[in-house]
């Protein structure tokens, strides 16, 4: 499902924030908290893999960054937002790695409470962390983080005009600009180490993936500089497409084509939330979202939310997966993610 809201000539009377965000709690409804061994279990090890293979990058790079508020940040993103995603549709895949496909088929066999499906896909999750694609996971958290990078410092930490910043991040992707601060030293050195060895396999996703980045890159410039978007979504599109592809390449022979789309439409709700929640901030800075044009009302965010969530329930189902118990276990456990990054949205964690 992709985004298609009407633009509006004028801006929109938007309510204040306070009913904007009861408004999206009561959408999302109330999370079931018996799911929760399968999402701790997803970020336990995106938090061991980036204590594993990012942070020694930052103390390298920017040691200045541990304790200060984007480093905060850059951990959240990473872990809670960005390389969940990839973990999450390894449950509703069609070709899942063998410790998940012994796990899901149990679950799907047996009618268990969550709590027991929980702790089950807990231990898939702990054998898969500790026995086995070593490579998937590194790649997944770098790739994370790299996202997490080049967002925040093309945003915060470059000075130079829209032009200029967009003329030094693709020629330091593309090795052709020696970074001067340590936000452009870090994200060169995570971009590096994601590229570093890549099989035969992933050889072409990842260069077209990173197509898409520096589509996304392009799409901030226009953004920055004042450019009207015919699509009305404020440019929002380059960075939704060019996020995910980067984020599913390391298990796309697991995950496939069904599961690229559906996170297409998770990224665009999470943007859409985001701005939907800081609509005081954004129309106080330079930037325009749909929100302030009003492109974006909350009607698109409920069609939106609505649309992942019967997305996960596809998913899972055309993975072979169809029992009504199982199907609402991965569903519940998606919704439980996102109530936590929309509370961290919510409280400024992921600002």
């Amino acid at each position: 499902m992709q985004a298609n809201p009407s633009a509006h000539e004028s801006k929109p009377t938007v309510p204040p924030r306070a009913e904007r965000v009861a408004a999206l709690r009561q959408l999302m409804g109330k999370p079931d908290p018996s799911v929760g061994e399968l999402t701790r279990a997803i970020r336990r090890t995106a938090y061991r893999n980036y204590d594993r293979y990012v942070m020694p990058l930052v103390q390298q790079h920017w040691p200045e960054l541990i304790g200060q508020g984007f480093g905060k940040k850059l951990r959240f993103l990473t872990c809670d937002l960005y390389a969940s995603a990839p973990y999450s549709v390894l449950f509703s895949s069609p070709n899942r790695p063998l410790a998940i496909r012994l796990a899901t088929a149990f679950a799907n066999r047996l009618p268990l409470p969550n709590r027991v499906l929980g702790f089950g896909t807990r231990l898939a999750m702990s054998a898969i962390k500790r026995l086995a694609y070593q490579h998937e996971h590194r790649r997944i958290v770098l790739v994370a983080a790299f996202i997490a990078c080049v967002d925040h410092v093309f945003d915060h930490c470059m000075e130079d005009e829209p032009v200029e910043r967009g003329r030094k991040m693709h020629d330091l992707l593309n090795g052709k600009y020696a970074p001067d601060t340590p936000g452009l030293a870090l994200t060169r050195a995570i971009h590096q180490a994601m590229s570093h060895r890549l099989t035969l396999e992933e050889n072409d996703p990842f260069h077209a993936a990173m197509v898409r980045v520096h589509d996304w890159i392009d799409s901030e410039v226009s953004a920055m500089t004042g450019e009207d978007d015919p699509t009305g979504l404020g440019f929002r599109v380059a960075g939704v497409e060019g996020t995910i592809d980067g984020l599913i390449f390391p298990v796309y022979r697991y995950a496939g084509e069904a599961a690229r789309q559906w996170m297409y439409d998770v990224s665009m709700f999470v943007q859409l939330m985001d701005d939907w929640i800081d609509y005081e901030v954004d129309a106080a800075g330079d930037r325009t979202t749909p929100v302030i044009t009003g492109s974006w009302k909350f009607e698109d965010v409920e069609s939106m939310w609505k649309g992942t969530v019967s997305g996960i329930e596809e998913l899972t189902r055309a993975a072979g997966l169809k029992a009504p118990h199982y199907v609402r276990f991965v569903r519940e456990a998606y919704v439980l993610m996102m109530h936590e990054v929309a509370d961290a949205m919510i409280d400024g964690i992921a600002d």
